[in-house]
């Protein structure tokens, strides 16, 4: 035991911190101690479980699997441990096969616990629909007007959506994305849960979509009548369908594009220097209840403690520049003369800029579009870095260009622009190869003047047609090209993993507009008595529990500090008018509904069998024996073959060596033969 603990040094580092304990004598044997360990609960277990599996103890941490005691969290994280060991180098071929089966079961026991969790909600709710919340006070939100807030908490804990809130509040979803388990995300279950959650419903119809639609439509006169009543059967049902997250995002999605086109109408059409136009009260009205929802956003978040993530957000910070562009080109266009009208336009314009990409962040909504931004916003990276070597080689060109040229200019803004323009333009076609071949003069007031072109020096003329020639070989032939490539590679890498980036911007949208009130950003001046209603009422807690704390005597128990937050803890208008409450509140029900799910499927899936993949390991095992040794027998015919034809090669040459000597032999014997008579012819003479 003391080896899996000490084993999980860096999982204890990175979160998950490891239970007290404490060691107690046996009566019974005073040498041996056990260990009882204060919190033994489910992290413990999987604690327990990731050490087994980076033991490579498979069978233990599958006992653990099997009984009911590991969750969908830890054995999201074992997959990555899995992953981990079979992209491992020193890993064999054959462990790594068992690791593949190892690996999917464990998906598919997540993926099985998740669906009895959302099988059993859709029970619970079906059984207790004749019990819903609020049925005796007309069906509203508990305690919004019988007052009965306590009496149906219960009630009300029973019908959450508990498969929702695991894979949402809890972050068994993000955790899915950041292990990249793609089977678990793209499963049934999850995709049924996801639907439910945005759309109200599992499957999206061609009705669905007429609802949205019309809802969208009606919600500048139904949203207002919520705001004073919501007992009448239909506005309760208007108020539920407002509640969705794919409704809240389409009405404020539809608040931007009308103040787009409004906005684009005021810089185009009805853009006045004299006075301020009925656009202009129409776009500052629609601006001033945009800065009260940023504001509200900052008091939710300073309210649930996540300052430090709201300010980072580049989200964030692009709301709060658009409001301070606006603000500052509207107070600068009251001034008079040219240079507050120019300077005012600019900032107007920059603002347009800033709300048309807000616009683009709230497209990412759906699958469709949301995508394409995710292989944009990488392509736009790309083009970042590459931006920096374009600039750095269209520089050298320019200044070398028109230093040749004209040399000895004088140094204006303009001048800058004119240099810098020739290489940017270039990459887009505009060589500008007659430039030198138009009439020109040397005379320096005419051309300071603008009345006439400067005429190039003889050195430039006859040496930059060369630089240019080389410029667009180096930056548009290569560079454009390598541009492109680098867009292709981008756009391959990032189409594989298109759909976890887009489940995380999406993840991250639901966060932001599953705690907003029903009332979108364009009714937010509306719905201002009730925000400061609620917020008064958080000040007002906030200072009762300081002087409860202050005034409490140190004897008595601080019962604040055990109280847990439960289910529509806070009053109904804070959580209508500020911000959804329960999003953060974790309740015990929705644990003891994953204790059952997991229950439930090991009991009716029982023991998970791996010998099947056992068998075709061992077939597989066995089939690359046999591989094996068919390459052995493939290269020991190989080799064979190859001493053979040395050996015929080795035979050739001795053959030929042979011949060869068997002619020398004959062609001595016939010199031997002419030089007897001519031996005898020599004695006879003599």
């Amino acid at each position: 035991m003391k080896t899996l603990w000490s084993n999980q040094t860096s999982f204890s580092k990175m979160r998950y911190k490891l239970p007290e304990y404490e060691s107690e004598d046996d009566r019974s044997n005073a040498e041996e101690k056990r260990i009882h360990f204060i919190k033994w609960d489910s992290e413990c277990y999987g604690l327990i479980f990731f050490a087994l599996l980076q033991t490579k103890c498979w069978d233990g941490a599958l006992q653990l699997l099997e009984n009911g005691y590991i969750g969908i969290h830890h054995i999201l994280v074992g997959c990555v441990i899995l992953k981990d060991e079979f992209n491992n180098g020193k890993t064999e071929k054959l462990l790594k096969e068992k690791l593949k089966r190892l690996e999917k079961a464990l998906t598919d026991k997540a993926i099985s616990i998740t669906s009895y969790i959302y099988e059993a909600d859709k029970q619970n709710r079906k059984e207790n629909k004749e019990h819903e919340v609020g049925f005796k006070c007309g069906k509203l939100p508990c305690g919004f007007k019988c007052g009965k807030l306590r009496c149906t908490d219960k009630n009300e804990e029973k019908m959450l959506n508990h498969a929702e809130r695991l894979l949402l509040n809890h972050g068994y979803l993000r955790d899915a994305i950041n292990t990249e388990n793609n089977s678990y995300l793209e499963s049934d279950t999850v995709r049924k849960i996801l639907r439910k959650t945005f759309y109200g419903t599992e499957e999206v119809h061609q009705q669905t979509t007429l609802c949205i639609i019309v809802l969208a439509a009606v919600h500048m006169i139904a949203l207002p009548l919520l705001m004073i009543n919501m007992e009448a059967r239909p506005l309760r049902w208007f108020y539920k369908k407002y509640e969705l997250h794919y409704m809240k995002v389409y009405i404020h999605m539809l608040g931007f594009l009308t103040l787009l086109i409004a906005y684009g109408n005021m810089l185009l059409f009805d853009y006045r220097v004299d006075g301020i136009t009925y656009t202009d009260y129409f776009i500052m009205l629609w601006m001033a209840s945009f800065f009260v929802d940023e504001t509200n956003q900052i008091i939710v978040a300073v309210i649930r403690g996540k300052w430090k993530s709201y300010s980072i957000d580049w989200w964030n910070l692009l709301d709060w520049l658009m409001i301070t562009l606006f603000t500052t080109g509207m107070l600068l266009k009251t001034g008079e003369g040219s240079g507050f009208q120019i300077t005012s336009k600019l900032f107007l314009v920059v603002t347009f800029t800033a709300l048309c990409t807000r616009l683009l962040h709230l497209t990412c909504m759906t699958e469709f579009l949301g995508r394409k931004l995710v292989i944009n916003r990488k392509m736009i990276k790309d083009t970042s870095a590459f931006m920096i070597i374009i600039t750095i080689i269209m520089l050298w060109y320019s200044v070398s260009f028109y230093a040749l040229l004209y040399p000895n200019s004088e140094f204006s803004w303009k001048q800058m622009e004119k240099i810098l323009r020739n290489g940017y333009w270039m990459l887009f076609g505009d060589l500008n190869i007659d430039a030198t071949d138009l009439e020109c003069t040397n005379n320096k007031t005419l051309y300071e003047r603008g009345v006439i072109q400067r005429c190039p020096s003889d050195l430039g003329v006859y040496v930059t047609p060369y630089l240019k020639a080389f410029y667009g070989l180096l930056a548009v032939v290569l560079l454009l090209n390598l541009l492109i490539a680098m867009y292709s590679d981008t756009y391959t890498k990032v189409q594989q993993n298109a759909n976890l980036s887009w489940l995380q911007m999406q993840i991250d949208l639901f966060e932001e507009y599953r705690i907003k009130t029903v009332f979108p950003i364009h009714l937010q001046l509306l719905a201002l008595p009730g925000s400061i209603l609620a917020i008064l009422w958080f000040c007002y807690s906030y200072l009762r529990n300081k002087y409860i704390e202050k005034t409490r005597e140190p004897s008595m128990p601080n019962e604040h500090d055990n109280k847990k937050p439960f289910i529509n803890d806070h009053p109904v208008f804070v959580r209508v008018f500020l911000y959804d409450t329960n999003y953060d509140i974790k309740p015990k029900t929705t644990y003891d509904a994953e204790m059952t799910g997991i229950y439930r499927a090991c009991e009716d899936e029982g023991k998970i069998d791996l010998s099947d993949s056992d068998a075709i390991t061992t077939l597989n095992r066995l089939r690359m024996i046999e591989d094996s040794l068919q390459d052995m027998r493939e290269k020991e015919d190989r080799r064979n073959q190859e001493l053979m034809k040395r050996d015929k090669k080795i035979e050739q040459l001795l053959t030929k060596i042979a011949k060869e000597l068997q002619v020398d032999e004959k062609a001595e014997q016939i010199l031997k033969t002419k030089e007897i008579p001519e031996e005898a012819n020599q004695k006879t003479e003599f």
